[in-house]
């Protein structure tokens, strides 16, 4: 069988595909992405290095082709059918959306004039579902056909519920992940400021971590793609790795993989970034800073299009979640105090969130048993 793994994020469930493929006799796979030195750089690509061809991204690789038999991919879709059929894992379960049919016009758009559409039954088309009430949302408000999805979980998990030994991934690191506890912090990055409806992250992030290295523990900040941020933001979170020792920060577009972060870390902070549902995989803690005042309370909404980020008023948050925040597995924080307080448990007690998160993947992602792929 012959693979092409078409990647906007060459990370998580395609990753973790990718690596599962990479080692069955008989399958050809290549990586198609945008920046494959940078890829190449990651801990993970160096220490789990495939045996894939892995190529950067020129106009040819969106011809049409009979060359592979499946084409895998998660959020972008080539301009021309490039092989006989199609499987999408999209990019992270998560709480945003709606992603109902209005907002993927362009995905079924694309996907019409290549594979074909994908809310008629295909035999050549699927769209993968982490599960029941992913099933339920993709075919009643994605418009996916029911005959095309099909509930296969998260591959990374797979990965991820099996820990890895911390001190291959220390040299990755500027401080010690062996003997230190660490703390992920990942937010999303639609809300702008992550603290912004509790004060200013001037002020709260020295505050945030502060209270982590009390616990002698590090951080690392990891962040969406650094051109998605003003300036003066990411100079001043520049800053805070100056002023704090054991503080790394990373940018997506610039560190791509995430999975040594999530197996180093000891607790992830998080805006419910879907690397929540990643992280939910190995039992220990996760804590979720409510991202509004209010539900229903406006509020500005990013966007990121060709033109570059587009900021749009909402009359209510709820408009733009498709799973309210009050369904997780982890530590809901409503002010900053009740987030300091979250951080103390976390790191005193690394198994408060075990029954939760194991709720949260039985009920929505098959239970993360190390069998979706």
């Amino acid at each position: 069988m012959r693979v092409l793994v078409w990647a906007t994020t060459f990370g998580a469930d395609l990753w973790s595909l990718a690596r599962y493929l990479d080692r069955i006799p008989g399958v050809t796979l290549r990586v198609v992405m945008d920046d494959p030195e940078t890829f190449l750089r990651q801990g993970a690509a160096q220490l789990f290095p495939l045996k894939a061809e892995i190529v950067k991204r020129r106009w040819y690789h969106h011809l049409p082709s009979r060359k592979w038999d499946v084409t895998i991919m998660d959020n972008r879709i080539p301009f021309f059918r490039t092989s006989r059929k199609a499987l999408i894992l999209w990019h992270g379960f998560g709480w945003k959306g709606p992603n109902d049919e209005k907002e993927f016009w362009l995905l079924h758009h694309t996907l019409r004039r290549t594979w074909g559409d994908i809310r008629k039954p295909s035999k050549n088309l699927v769209w993968q579902a982490f599960g029941p009430w992913d099933f339920k949302h993709r075919t009643e408000v994605s418009a996916i056909h029911p005959e095309n999805c099909v509930q296969l979980g998260a591959a990374s998990h797979d990965d991820l519920v099996e820990p890895l030994d911390r001190s291959l991934a220390q040299p990755y690191y500027p401080f010690d992940v062996v003997n230190r506890k660490t703390v992920l912090l990942a937010p999303t990055w639609h809300y702008g400021e992550v603290f912004a409806h509790w004060g200013k992250d001037a002020d709260l992030f020295v505050r945030l971590l502060e209270r982590i290295q009390s616990h002698g523990a590090n951080t690392i900040i990891r962040l969406h793609d650094s051109y998605r941020f003003e300036p003066t933001y990411l100079a001043f979170l520049e800053e805070l790795t100056e002023r704090f020792e054991h503080v790394c920060l990373k940018f997506k577009d610039k560190s791509p993989d995430n999975y040594l972060d999530l197996q180093v870390a000891d607790a992830l902070i998080t805006n419910y970034s879907s690397i929540a549902n990643l992280f939910y995989a190995t039992g220990r803690p996760t804590l979720h800073v409510y991202p509004v005042r209010s539900a229903d309370e406006s509020f500005i909404w990013r966007e990121l299009r060709w033109s570059g980020v587009r900021k749009k008023h909402l009359d209510k948050a709820r408009y733009i979640w498709k799973l309210p925040p009050e369904e997780h597995g982890g530590l809901l924080a409503r002010n900053f105090e009740d987030l300091l307080d979250q951080i103390d448990m976390a790191l005193v007690d690394p198994d408060c969130c075990r029954e939760i998160a194991r709720d949260f993947l039985d009920r929505h992602m098959l239970g993360a048993d190390g069998h979706n792929r």
